[in-house]
């Protein structure tokens, strides 16, 4: 199986970064991702400062053969192996929603945990069962250059807890090869991402592969499927603007896909829909919108 490493990462989604590897459609291949601030964690004693960090979210960078604007990638996440130790934290005013922060002065805090045996050990008292995800994967835009900090209709800094091992990640596809950035992983995280670093940000290991596939003509924005669920996702300032995009691509999603009159689509979802804000901190809002398998015809479609 190869291997792209974390020897060379690139802190921006952009059409210039040269891949590392290209793969095959339908090929497995594992990426080591590295921290989200970089280098710096090598030990439990390290603690994460401003002057450590190399952010924002480091990406490997790996080329899809034959992928071409206007295609979309099926990204299917095997597994996520997190590394041994991460950490988490916040700094006063980074979460201005909370007023508490905003006025503290508690400058930074931070907090670096051991990962054994599928637990975070948060204390000698509580360990926290692991449930890895990847923070940040996304494609290439066709023109413009976004920080790794930033989510939005390539992919990208989406931080949502369903980008996890099982699931299947649909990214639009919008140049040569498509370019997938990989980073970012988080050993565990809450909704809302009220840290501002992450959930348990780590390194890790991650096995994929990747097919190739015709893109919908109204997906707009990326798209998941695991087991139990089809998710829209939309990203967004103010939240309630990220809510509209991923309920209304939802709806277009049962609609185009699945044969729903858009407006049962919409009296259903009423009825049945999951819906959260995954993240508060990056410079859209993630907003996710979710319905079960059994409220759709049988088979999963796209």
């Amino acid at each position: 199986m190869r291997r792209v490493t974390r020897e060379v990462v690139y802190r921006e989604h952009s059409r210039f970064n040269a891949p590392a590897l290209t793969v095959q459609p339908g090929e497995v291949f594992v990426a080591e991702t590295e921290l989200c601030s970089g280098s710096w964690l090598r030990s439990i004693h390290d603690r994460w400062s401003p002057e450590k960090s190399h952010g924002p979210n480091p990406t490997v960078v790996v080329a899809v053969e034959g992928a071409q604007p206007g295609q979309m990638l099926a990204v299917n996440i095997h597994s996520i192996v997190p590394d041994e130790i991460g950490y988490t934290g916040f700094a006063a005013g980074a979460t201005p929603y909370l007023n508490w922060v905003r006025h503290a002065d508690a400058g930074i805090s931070t907090r670096t945990l051991a990962i054994r045996n599928g637990l975070v050990e948060w204390s000698d008292s509580l360990k926290l069962p692991i449930k890895p995800m990847i923070g940040t994967l996304g494609t290439a835009p066709a023109q413009e250059v976004f920080t790794n900090a930033w989510p939005g209709r390539h992919g990208g800094n989406m931080d949502a807890q369903e980008v996890t091992a099982g699931a299947t990640i649909y990214l639009p596809v919008n140049v040569p090869g498509a370019l997938l950035h990989i980073g970012d992983v988080h050993a565990i995280q809450g909704d809302g991402e009220i840290n501002g670093a992450g959930g348990i940000e780590c390194r890790s290991e991650v096995t994929l592969s990747v097919e190739v596939l015709p893109k919908p003509a109204r997906m707009a924005w990326p798209r998941i499927v695991d087991a139990t669920h089809i998710t829209a996702v939309g990203c967004a300032r103010p939240a309630e603007d990220a809510f509209r995009i991923a309920v209304e691509q939802l709806i277009y999603w049962m609609a185009d896909a699945y044969g729903f009159n858009e407006i049962d689509a919409h009296l259903l979802l009423g009825q049945v829909m999951e819906a959260r804000c995954t993240q508060f901190v990056d410079p859209l809002f993630t907003y996710l919108a979710k319905i079960r398998h059994e409220y759709l015809p049988a088979g999963l479609r796209l």
